[in-house]
């Protein structure tokens, strides 16, 4: 019924016996990537997963011939050695390494999404720094919580200082409600300066991110609040936003509870323009478009920062 009413942000909760699930499978990641061609050779580690541990030596080119102490077979899919119906406290692995097994024992995780957006993040980071010579800040926000927020904050306190731009990243950002927080940070010019004596001038206030060149980045899956984050940029005249185009979802809720228990959450305050236009239905246009495409995302390439590098790079020389 929610889908045909084709409502973005609505949902039905239940704690009642309909959620129970009789049967359930689980995949134990244990944060090595294998070969595309070769689906039992390793081709690198994800940083920060259980597999990046001290003590933990495995190496790209190693092949996996046991999982549990049952020998692989090549010709089955590889994840059928890592489903089961709950995550196993621990997995030992079996690989060799120039003709000889050695093995390791980890603790699977549920997933390796948050590990691969961080390594993401980490390789934007270094494109910025790289293709600036050091002189742009970069920062990503992955969504638009209070943990973000706050990590947004200190980012911008570490990395911002000494640097000549910066670039805020909002795709794949899932949304939130910190978008107010996250613009009046951004929107701090200096006012005046002042020196402990004999010591050098400094702007006042500590942090004046609008003292330099700010460029957005949005792209197709920014969505709800990172949406809001981008119209008020817009509106507020903080910078150039580059990308593609934004979800088209944008609406904020309430909820109700009903006499069984369950839960209906309602879409309830639309979000507008200033002249009036509905977000969730115009999305919000980047100033400079750049579609980052299949094959681009495959080779490792990132137009979309490219550009936004350029951008910010181009205002700093004004």
């Amino acid at each position: 019924m929610l889908g045909e009413l084709n409502s973005s942000h609505q949902g039905f909760y239940s704690s009642g016996d309909d959620e129970n699930v009789q049967y359930a499978a689980s995949t134990m990641e244990t944060g090595v990537l294998f070969e595309d061609e070769d689906p039992y050779k390793v081709k690198s580690i994800v940083p920060r997963s259980i597999a990046d541990r001290k003590g933990v030596d495995i190496q790209p080119g190693d092949e996996l011939v046991k999982v549990d102490g049952m020998a692989v077979d090549e010709a089955v899919d590889r994840n059928f050695y890592f489903t089961h119906p709950s995550l196993n406290r621990e997995v030992k692995l079996t690989f060799t390494r120039k003709g000889q097994p050695y093995e390791v024992e980890l603790h699977p995780q549920y997933s390796l999404t948050a590990n691969l957006y961080d390594d993401w993040i980490d390789n934007c980071r270094r494109r910025v720094t790289e293709k600036s010579n050091g002189r742009i800040a970069y920062t990503c926000m992955k969504n638009m919580g209070s943990q973000e927020l706050e990590h947004f904050i200190v980012d911008m306190t570490r990395e911002l200082s000494g640097k000549d731009g910066l670039i805020l990243d909002l795709r794949y950002n899932t949304g939130g409600n910190v978008h107010d927080e996250v613009l009046r940070f951004l929107e701090q010019r200096s006012y005046l300066q002042w020196k402990y004596r004999g010591g050098q001038l400094t702007s006042q206030g500590n942090f004046t991110p609008s003292d330099k060149p700010i460029v957005l980045l949005i792209n197709e899956q920014s969505l709800s609040d990172a949406e809001m984050t981008a119209t008020g940029f817009k509106a507020l005249h903080l910078g150039k936003t580059v990308g593609n185009e934004t979800y088209h979802w944008i609406i904020f809720t309430s909820g109700t509870g009903l006499v069984d228990g369950s839960f209906v959450r309602l879409p309830s305050w639309g979000c507008y323009t200033l002249d009036g236009k509905d977000i969730e239905t115009t999305g919000v246009t980047p100033d400079v478009k750049v579609i980052n495409t299949f094959e681009d995302k495959i080779s490792g390439k990132d137009p979309q920062l490219d550009k936004a590098i350029e951008e910010v790079l181009v205002e700093v020389k004004k």
